[in-house]
């Protein structure tokens, strides 16, 4: 079995993604072929805060076991330079390597790059000669260092040459790939319409040619009659943009299927070329003034001034169709992954859950692994994978596997695809480490059936985010045995009081008393074995407006119905109490603060539910005041946390009063 890893910053963009389809459409009929794409954005990413850690995949793609590397540079374009991204590989272990965008230079490395020069020669002779442009402007990304930025615009200058056209450098802007940084620098540089001193622009992408379109046309420029912008990418931007916008198709999915074609015969011992070209075809649509703006066609002009028809209106609003239906149906998906993981707390819960989670996803495995302890992984540092590490869980639909706690343990750094689970499944697959916040726990495999890979990173982030609060929560509650002791002793303690004396005579619940004196008691038992937890102070609301309008009966329903609803939304080792007419406290060993708002929603569906089921002629609610505990609160008092509660729970009030 012939196993590659695919590198890509991010699978949210339109170039990566479609490279990657490029890519899944070469291998999916091959049986002798496992590809692992992996994410993994850059070391000093500013998306999200704790991002970095994906950057850890080079570890996992670099690894012995992995052939062959493809990198889809043109990616990293807008935060790593091809220079800077090379000499970051090199630091890994040689393998060979296809570059999809740009030439590493490193051994044994092969690469696909397009050729712009004949196309940017074709738009600026098209301009000048079709359009009688003179001052032609360029919008650059040359300070990211990237490969294609530089090409590009070396392009530009060598056709301005040709075309026997003045170079500026006065009309050469800078616009880092991005649609809003494009937009703010010609905000800036023309912010009225009589400032504009250049007839057409040629933009290095199609997104800052956007930032152009949009900033122009909101201060009066008419494109094309006093601006013609060209872009390049030929992306879903420019079909949607109006007008549309004229650009430059480098065959994206080629590329990636090229790289994928070449990579193959590469393993199998054929020789192939160190560089491989892709022609960049102009397109020239609305933006240039080559096709009418009333011409809602999908049409364009090729560089030799020929109509082409690219499809009907009616192809279009098919193809939006069932983009909008595929959409609705990834949407519904992770909707329902969301809901299906709220329903597991341990990793115990959510190893049984998974068949489902799976088949939600259409995902027909799921490999996790975990090393032997948490890394603790900061950003800019160095991630070094451990030689230690377990199959905590896998789960085949096709091979009929279901393992939990296998036991199994292996070296990822040699192999992070065990052969009992890897050697004989051919696909696609996604690679995500598995983390929260600094802490770096393993890693996670899945298999994926079709190319969806901007929905399946959401999704996998979903899973680890999942996992990795299960297993936090698991630790919780088996750090040691007296933990699990505390919980009979408990349990004991509970079913054993005097139920006369201790037990509320119309809720069934624990009385002042009762609550008061376990209460104290689990908050001591919880400090000698170093645990925290959570105590509630909840009343419900409206008591009086209940007992007169409706009587004190009803009344007395009400709060039967608030302590069976609070009985519910905790475990059955929790403590319950009422303390009063209708204030209420709970105590749960284990439980952090941060779960306070599911608890607050848990504690609100049951009242929706038990309000319709008993027919109430008023909507039960309850007010809620939490604190959390720690294992330093040994000394403290029960009535002093319930007095903290008890403000919590009076801000509360007032936030519902002021809402009224």
């Amino acid at each position: 079995m012939k196993k590659i890893g695919v590198l890509v910053h991010a699978l949210t963009v339109e170039y990566a993604l479609e490279v990657l389809n490029g890519i899944f459409a070469y291998f999916k009929d091959k049986q002798d072929v496992q590809f692992f794409v992996a994410q993994t954005k850059d070391p000093k990413t500013n998306s999200g805060i704790y991002e970095f850690q994906s950057w850890n995949n080079l570890s996992l793609i670099f690894s012995t076991d992995i052939d062959l590397v493809i990198v889809v540079t043109g990616s990293y374009a807008s935060t790593i330079s091809t220079e800077n991204l090379s000499k970051i590989l090199k630091k890994f272990k040689e393998k060979p390597i296809i570059s999809i965008g740009a030439d590493l230079g490193l051994p044994d490395s092969y690469c696909i790059q397009t050729e712009c020069r004949s196309a940017y020669d074709n738009a600026v002779g098209h301009l000048k000669n079709k359009h009688d442009c003179k001052k032609i402007a360029f919008l650059s990304s040359n300070r990211t260092g990237s490969y294609e930025a530089l090409m590009r615009f070396d392009a530009f200058k060598k056709a301005l040459r040709k075309h026997k056209l003045v170079f500026n450098e006065n009309l050469v802007f800078e616009g880092d790939w991005e649609l809003s940084h494009a937009k703010e620098v010609m905000s800036k540089r023309y912010p009225k319409k009589e400032s504009l001193n250049f007839d057409a622009i040629l933009c290095a992408n199609d997104l800052m040619a956007l930032g152009c379109l949009q900033h122009f046309l909101s201060i009066g420029v008419k494109v094309p009659e006093d601006l013609k912008i060209i872009g390049f990418d030929d992306s879903t931007y420019a079909e949607q943009s109006n007008p549309r916008l004229s650009t430059m198709n480098q065959n994206i999915f080629e590329q990636g299927r090229i790289g994928a074609e070449l990579a193959y015969k590469r393993l199998n011992g054929e020789e192939i070329p160190a560089v491989t070209n892709i022609p960049v075809i102009p397109l020239y649509k609305q933006s240039c003034g080559c096709i009418p703006l009333n011409n809602n066609d999908d049409i364009y002009c090729d560089d030799q001034d020929n109509i082409i028809h690219t499809g009907d209106l009616t192809n279009s609003i098919q193809k939006m169709t069932g983009q909008y239906y595929n959409n609705l149906y990834s949407i519904d998906s992770i909707y329902r992954l969301l809901d299906i993981s709220q329903t597991t707390e341990t990793l115990h819960h959510f190893s049984n859950t998974l068949d489902k989670i799976l088949n939600a996803l259409d995902i027909p495995s799921c490999f996790v692994c975990f090393y032997k302890k948490p890394i603790i992984h900061d950003k800019g540092k160095e991630f070094v994978l451990p030689h230690n590490a377990e199959v905590l869980m896998m789960l085949d639909k096709v091979r009929k596997i279901k393992d939990y706690d296998t036991g199994l343990e292996f070296n990822p750094s040699k192999n992070p695809f065990p052969p009992e689970y890897f050697d004989k499944s051919p696909g696609a697959f996604m690679i995500h480490p598995l983390f929260s916040g600094r802490k770096n726990y393993g890693y996670i495999v899945c298999k994926i059936k079709t190319p969806n890979f901007s929905v399946h990173t959401v999704s996998v982030k979903i899973l680890i985010n999942t996992i990795a609060s299960n297993f936090e929560y698991t630790r919780s509650l088996t750090r040691t045995k007296s933990l699990s002791k505390l919980n009979s002793t408990l349990q004991q303690s509970n079913s054993t009081l005097d139920l006369q004396s201790k037990t509320d005579e119309l809720t069934k619940i624990l009385n002042r008393r009762g609550f008061m004196e376990l209460g104290q008691k689990t908050i001591n038992l919880a400090s000698e074995v170093k645990s925290s937890g959570v105590l509630f102070f909840a009343d419900l609301d409206g008591l009086k407006k209940i007992n007169d309008t409706y009587g004190h009966d009803m009344g007395d329903e009400a709060i039967k119905a608030a302590a069976e609803v609070l009985s519910h939304s905790l475990r059955s080792s929790d403590t319950v109490g009422r303390l009063s007419g209708d204030e209420f406290a709970a105590i749960a060993v284990g439980m952090k603060l941060s779960h306070e708002a599911e608890f607050r929603e848990k504690i609100q569906s049951l009242c929706d539910i038990i309000s319709k089921d008993r027919k109430f002629p008023f909507k039960l609610s309850m007010s809620i005041g939490a604190i959390e505990f720690s294992k330093d609160s040994k000394n403290s008092t029960l009535s002093d946390l319930l007095a903290l509660a008890d403000d919590k729970l009076y801000i509360e009030k007032r936030k519902k009063h002021a809402k009224k």
